[in-house]
């Protein structure tokens, strides 16, 4: 794992990527090649990639967090798993700085860049310039803890620039939110029903084959080339 912390500074910004794009280079062989776009990457989600085929590349989706203890965490751990199975790479850009790296396995991390930007306005930079880089699959940008009136002001072009970027590059993007955010997310899911308490007992692996997020959003690849 790479944890990394972001400055506001644009040079230093630049800087740091640069910096993080010679270590991904050096720690990790080449990375198995990534799916076409027509293609889901599989997201460690029983129910969900066995129901959309697995989560779009070059494209948004958004996990709406209705609850806290909702499924966001064990989804997150379901992905590192299949990344680091898939020999994949994965960005997480931490803007509530909610990450816990102990509650998971330290094999499960060695692929992850972890991000921990100080405002929603550089973990959208943030997001931005990896979301350029196509020696990552995936960049997750976290931000269920921030209060809605913030990110309120981050502005609807903000979101289409890291659309474009993740078109550009065929990187896969997700974010996780509390609310409704991304106007351009291709796909939006909505977990619901928090965990009991019982719950704690059980494990990992069980706790994930029982999220089932209820499918909002699920746009064609085509969908914007044809008007829709």
């Amino acid at each position: 794992m790479l944890p990394i912390p972001f400055s506001r500074s644009s040079s230093a910004t630049t800087t740091t990527v640069t910096a993080l794009r010679a270590l991904i280079a050096q720690r990790h062989a080449a990375p198995a090649a990534c799916s076409s776009a027509e293609s889901g990457l599989p997201s460690g989600l029983p129910q969900l990639d066995q129901t959309l085929g697995g989560l779009p590349p070059a494209a948004l989706t958004e996990i709406v967090c209705d609850a806290s203890s909702c499924g966001g965490h064990l989804l997150l751990a379901g992905l590192l798993a299949t990344t680091r199975q898939a020999r994949q790479r994965i960005a997480f850009v931490d803007a509530s700085d909610a990450f816990d790296p102990g509650s998971h396995e330290p094999s499960s991390l060695e692929h992850l860049v972890w991000v921990r930007p100080h405002t929603p306005e550089v973990a959208f930079a943030a997001a931005d310039l990896l979301a350029r880089d196509a020696n990552l699959a995936w960049v997750v940008l976290e931000l269920r803890g921030i209060p809605v009136h913030r990110l309120s002001r981050i502005p609807a072009p903000s979101w289409y620039r890291l659309q474009r970027s993740l078109e550009s590059s065929g990187v896969a993007g997700l974010v996780l939110s509390a609310h409704p955010l991304a106007p351009c997310a291709r796909v939006r899911l909505r977990l619901r029903q928090s965990h009991r308490l019982l719950s704690l007992d059980e494990d990992q692996s069980a706790l994930i084959t029982q999220l089932e997020p209820t499918v909002e959003r699920h746009r064609s690849p085509f969908a914007r080339l044809a008007g829709a």
